[in-house]
């Protein structure tokens, strides 16, 4: 249909999408339909550059413009343009607001098509619980104990695929140089091609870290995004999550980033990712970090009497230990004693 032709390059002319190809068909319809062309120079007057945005109200006060332009047209002046105009006037109105609004509404379904974000799916872990999830891409993610994972149902063919992380997930990235992986926590940012990896990153805690495994990653700081630490295989780095501020200076103090080896505590097995093999392992850490990690894992609650005990150093690996098991096993030590209240909740003194 020669009409619906028309009409629908004459969106395009007025959106600024016309091509030279579709502007030639264009003259060569509007000669064929002279009355169209009026209804082409009307709008012009009138028609914002194109990638204009336009929200439901204006489009209806343009409209009610092009109304109001008619009806204050002197009677003599519509009838020397054409004659048979008024007649037909209802039916090419209403043309040129479909015209118009198709043409709109059509760049709100393109850019909106543009910049909604891709629909999200969260994991979610609960204290007590471990999980793992096959990401669209390929790549797994093991998520520990009272960790939030938020990732797209579907990556972006043609853009980097990203994740946020809230807690502890290990991440084994399945290698794609077009489509960098990016993982988002409240101090860092990791970016990778292909690699295994740990990042811990739980909102209470007063220290964010990552560690490699293999591969290769770079670490960009939240506040210092032209700081990027790489890390090799077998090294992880600690980040304080609220930099201390200076006395001397309202300024924000550098933030001290802790670089280190992954040292084994027991054989191969390696603290930071032994959650991942459902153990339960620390080395040479406080016992006020220890603590969070067993409220973490078998989903208790744990307080101190005594403050001085919470920087007692202790090793360790559990696995099938309850968690009575592995308090007595520290209490060996002859540093602390501990007892359950009859609400359930665990004292260290």
């Amino acid at each position: 249909m020669n009409q619906e032709k028309l009409y629908a390059l004459l969106a395009r002319e007025m959106a600024g999408t016309l091509t030279a190809e579709e502007a030639t068909d264009l003259q060569q319809l509007l000669q064929q339909y002279p009355d169209a062309g009026y209804i082409r120079e009307v709008f012009a007057q009138n028609w914002a550059p194109a990638g204009k945005q336009y929200t439901g109200l204006q489009v209806q006060l343009l409209l009610e413009k092009h109304r109001q332009r008619m009806q204050e047209m002197p009677d003599t002046v519509r009838e020397t343009i054409v004659p048979v105009r008024r007649s037909m006037w209802k039916l090419y109105s209403g043309i040129a607001a479909s015209i118009l609004l198709l043409t709109v509404g059509g760049y709100w379904f393109y850019s909106g098509r543009q910049q909604a974000p891709a629909p999200q799916a969260q994991l979610v872990t609960e204290k007590r619980m471990r999980t793992q999830v096959l990401l669209p891409d390929g790549s797994r993610v093991w998520l520990n104990a009272g960790s939030k994972l938020d990732y797209p149902k579907q990556f972006a063919a043609h853009a980097a695929r990203e994740v946020t992380l809230e807690g502890e997930a290990f991440f084994v990235i399945k290698a794609d140089a077009e489509r960098p992986f990016r993982v988002h926590t409240q101090a860092f940012h990791v970016r990778v091609l292909g690699t295994s990896f740990n990042v811990r990153a739980y909102p209470q805690e007063d220290s964010a870290e990552t560690s490699l495994v293999q591969g290769a990653v770079e670490v960009v700081l939240n506040n210092a995004e032209n700081q990027v630490i790489s890390l090799k295989p077998n090294e992880k780095i600690t980040i304080p999550v609220h930099p201390v501020v200076a006395e001397s200076h309202a300024t924000t103090a550098p933030v001290v980033i802790y670089k280190s080896k992954l040292i084994p505590v027991q054989d191969s097995i390696i603290p930071e990712t032994a959650w991942v093999q459902n153990k339960l392992a620390f080395k040479h850490l406080e016992l006020e970090k220890v603590v969070v990690m067993l409220e973490q894992w078998y989903g208790v609650e744990i307080g101190f009497k005594d403050d001085s005990k919470r920087d007692l150093y202790f090793s360790g690996v559990f696995e099938t230990e309850s968690i009575e098991q592995v308090l007595d096993a520290l209490e060996t030590t002859m540093s602390f004693t501990w007892h359950k209240d009859a609400a359930g909740k665990i004292w260290i003194k």
